[in-house]
């Protein structure tokens, strides 16, 4: 399993790379590969369209709840991913990505997938709404 920091380093690559279209895109595309070939899973990895920017849309619906219970949930065990994520807020987006990657992998997202998800979420629900964090990022969970 790739380190923490290589998935952060590909996150934030990601991040300047790709819109939010072929963020969703990706994920759908990797998650097929890997199905196809589970040795993919810690890999960047590239593959088909519509259908996969679908796939890639419910993967990053089902993972931002997840992140979402991490981060503003009250399970004790998610203390520490908690506190490296909300403490990052303070260092820019950059830092907010590569925390948010690496709780994507403590959840047990594949490395391949943490890297497209974490710009992803962090553009769309973290990022936008930092002050007011769990309040708006909740209300787009519910979307």
């Amino acid at each position: 399993m790739p380190n923490a920091k290589t998935v952060a380093d590909a996150a934030n690559r990601l991040y300047k790379q790709k819109d939010e279209d072929a963020l969703e895109v990706l994920i759908g595309m990797r998650e097929k590969a890997i199905d196809a070939n589970p040795a993919l899973k810690d890999f960047e990895t590239m593959g088909g369209l519509d259908e996969l920017k679908a796939m890639g849309r419910r993967i990053l619906n089902r993972w931002n709840k997840e992140l979402y219970g991490v981060v503003c949930g009250g399970k004790s065990g998610d203390q520490k991913d908690r506190k490296a994520v909300l403490d990052s807020l303070n260092l820019g987006e950059t830092a907010v990505i590569a925390a948010v990657a690496s709780a994507l992998l403590t959840l047990g997202v594949y490395a391949a997938i943490a890297a497209a998800l974490a710009p992803l979420i962090v553009k769309r629900f973290i990022w936008p709404a930092k002050d007011e964090l769990c309040a708006a990022w909740g209300e787009g969970v519910k979307e």
